[in-house]
């Protein structure tokens, strides 16, 4: 093939095809090739140089996704996240990152939560930012969650992602969050009776989504929540009042809350009751606080036998929850009350 053959073949075939192949074919490098095109002011075609990023773009693509690491993430740590993302907590998706990353920010007061938060996930990833920030690394395994919790870009509560949260850690996390031990009190001229509530503040959300979240904190946990109007944001929130289940309520999150000592004021009932009651002492008023300790009259005599007996014939604690028509945590926390009455 003479010079002015080899100048022929590129001119015709040069602009849309394969550097590589076209050179092989030709008997000469690829070098060779792109000098000779370049010296006689032949180009790739716009069609070909289009495709070519686009075949470009897809393999960047795929070596991205195969060097991304698989992420494990237990039933306690997705608790974590997802009590979280009820909360304080959320998802969201950067520029042209193809994926979600979690981001956490408050107060300085908390930042020995999100210390532990932080500790908690740090095999996922999760890590305190120089301003304490909670941040994650983007991965698959957000995107999913973002999907789930934000279907119109809003965050918002569902069915479907209301099943996640599942273990009292994310309860937890969620109280820590966003609720609130409150002392209340009730008048009778100069005395006073003094009475602990939960509130969680979950005013970003609707009324329908905080009446779902009521069921399922009650079909899960066993813990029964009512909606209570607010006059910020959505304009509704929740509210635990009945002395019992506040009582069963702390007690279900206590372990957790406990492991930062600064969110320990969160369960102490007995302390804001004294520090309330001293608050009206000194104004004068007889105060009357009911014990804390309580029976538990959530339970029939008969449920409790049929408790007792299941456990003794060797059931566990989701097979009793099934027996008897509870919640699995419910009957987990009443199987630990039998225990310490000794009775188990």
């Amino acid at each position: 093939m003479n010079r002015g053959e080899l100048l022929e073949i590129i001119c015709h075939r040069y602009p849309h095809e394969e550097n590589k192949k076209l050179a092989q074919q030709l008997g000469i490098s690829e070098s060779t090739l792109r000098t000779i095109a370049s010296r006689n002011g032949i180009h790739k075609t716009l069609e070909y140089r289009a495709m070519q990023h686009k075949d470009l773009t897809a393999a960047r693509k795929e070596a991205w996704e195969n060097n991304i690491k698989p992420m494990y993430v237990g039933t306690v740590e997705q608790n974590i996240i997802v009590g979280s993302l009820m909360g304080d907590g959320s998802l969201a998706l950067y520029g042209r990152s193809k994926n979600a990353r979690y981001r956490e920010h408050g107060a300085i007061e908390q930042l020995p939560y999100r210390a532990w938060k932080a500790a908690k996930l740090s095999q996922q990833g999760f890590k305190l930012t120089a301003k304490g920030q909670l941040i994650s690394p983007s991965h698959p395994y957000f995107t999913s969650l973002y999907h789930l919790f934000y279907p119109d870009g809003q965050k918002h509560l569902t069915p479907d992602n209301l099943q996640v949260l599942n273990h009292p850690i994310g309860l937890a996390c969620l109280y820590m969050d966003d609720g609130s031990l409150i002392i209340d009190s009730s008048r009778n001229k100069n005395r006073v009776t003094l009475f602990p509530r939960i509130y969680l503040y979950s005013l970003s959300f609707s009324k329908r989504e905080n009446e779902l979240l009521a069921d399922h904190l009650l079909t899960q946990f066993g813990v029964a929540f009512k909606t209570k109007k607010h006059p910020d944001g959505s304009g509704y929130m929740l509210e635990l009042n009945r002395r019992e289940a506040v009582i069963s309520f702390l007690d279900m999150v206590k372990p957790y809350v406990l492991e930062i000592p600064e969110m320990a004021y969160k369960v102490d009932v007995a302390r804001q009751l004294q520090a309330a009651s001293q608050r009206y002492a000194t104004r004068g008023f007889f105060i009357n606080i009911a014990p804390l300790e309580t029976a538990d009259i959530s339970y029939t005599s008969d449920e409790i036998d049929r408790i007792i007996y299941l456990k003794r014939s060797g059931l566990t604690d989701r097979e009793i929850a099934i027996h008897i028509g509870r919640s699995y945590w419910g009957i987990v926390d009443k199987i630990r009350r039998l225990r310490q009455e000794g009775l188990l």
